[in-house]
């Protein structure tokens, strides 16, 4: 009797490849003595490859699901997520049994077990709606794609009722950049730089940079604040803040002079 030991998923657009490893009892020359439980049969295992067509969706197909992914951001997020939920799950996006069965039927499953393999390809589906997706033509990249470009639409057509100017397409942005010419990388700007020997010379920014010499005796602002309030057992607590301020502006102007001497 042979057993389905491993069974892999492959799906193209209209198109289900499995690949199951099988295990069987070997032939009588290969049977084998087993000191503890005496004659026993050795196992050997190989692999099937299992091919299953089924039907793509239409163009209009497509367009009904992207449709409705546009309209429920909150579907499109569960379908990213591994969960078919709402509007979306009545759509017929998993293939039904008997169209399973109907290409098994058809094309045959070689030594697979029909109703394990079609159990497994099923539950991988539902695991991964994603793929079921991809069978029937639309990948994951072309339906985010789509549903992006209906979600453009909907905006150009707001902000054109709304009658405010509309933004500037990618294609039209694109167009504008394509006729200015390929734009020059970091890189190549370098090297040509280095190849001119200018690679050391500064910038037109560089020179407009100027000294600003510290003033000697820099001017203190009185503090605005009442610190009377704050410190009501200290008198003349703001003249004493205010010599505070300016010992801290001479000694910093005298640090200042000193390095100015370097």
């Amino acid at each position: 009797m042979k057993e389905l030991l491993e069974l892999r998923l492959e799906v193209l657009p209209g198109l289900i490849k499995a690949t199951g490893s099988l295990e069987s009892p070997a032939s009588a020359g290969a049977d084998r003595v087993d000191g503890k439980a005496g004659a026993t049969t050795e196992k050997q295992v190989h692999r099937e490859v299992l091919t299953l067509h089924l039907q793509q969706w239409l163009p209009a197909r497509k367009n009904e699901v992207l449709l409705q992914l546009s309209a429920h951001p909150g579907e499109l997020y569960d379908l990213l997520q591994g969960s078919l939920n709402g509007g979306l799950a009545t759509l017929d996006v998993l293939p039904a049994d008997n169209e399973l069965e109907q290409a098994a039927d058809e094309q045959g499953t070689g030594l697979l077990p029909a109703g394990e393999v079609l159990l497994r390809i099923r539950q991988q589906l539902v695991k991964e709606p994603l793929l079921a997706f991809a069978l029937r033509g639309l990948s994951k990249e072309e339906l985010l794609t789509g549903v992006f470009a209906l979600w453009a639409e909907q905006e150009n057509e707001r902000i054109e009722e709304e009658g405010a100017p509309a933004p500037v397409s990618l294609a039209s942005e694109l167009a504008r950049l394509e006729r200015k010419g390929p734009a020059v990388s970091s890189g190549e700007w370098l090297a040509e730089a280095a190849a001119e020997g200018s690679l050391h010379q500064p910038g037109p920014l560089f020179h407009e940079i100027s000294s600003r010499p510290f003033p000697a005796m820099p001017e203190v602002i009185e503090p605005e604040e009442d610190w009377s309030a704050l410190l009501p057992q200290t008198p003349k607590a703001r003249e004493g803040l205010a010599l505070l301020m300016r010992r801290v502006s001479e000694a910093a102007a005298a640090r200042a002079a000193g390095l100015n001497k370097l």
